[in-house]
């Protein structure tokens, strides 16, 4: 492994904790109107990127990459549905909910 994709997870990860930090602090707020909101799309950030870190460390650095979408990294979704190909995984379910939480 390179040290420019090393560095490429490292930045991944560390913003992945910081956007898990994040939503924590928010869910913990009860004065914030928007708590539910801000804590699903803090959440979903987290995943994304710690899953494209985790894709990267075992695929390489182009599999992040939207294929269709030149310079596009993938959705959430597509790295949900890349590393857990079982649809019944349990983690897979509850990511899908609460990505399709911050979506509506």
């Amino acid at each position: 492994m390179s040290n420019t994709t090393k560095e490429t997870i490292d930045r991944l990860l560390s913003k992945s904790k910081e956007s898990f930090v994040l939503a924590l602090e928010i869910y913990n707020k009860p004065t914030i109107k928007y708590r539910v909101e801000g804590f699903a799309i803090l959440i979903c950030n987290a995943w994304e990127l710690m899953l494209k870190a985790h894709m990267i460390n075992i695929f390489g650095e182009k599999s992040i990459y939207d294929k269709k979408k030149l310079g596009e990294t993938l959705s959430l979704q597509k790295c949900i549905i890349k590393i857990f190909s079982n649809d019944k995984d349990p983690l897979r379910l509850n990511l899908e909910k609460i990505k399709e939480l911050r979506d509506t």
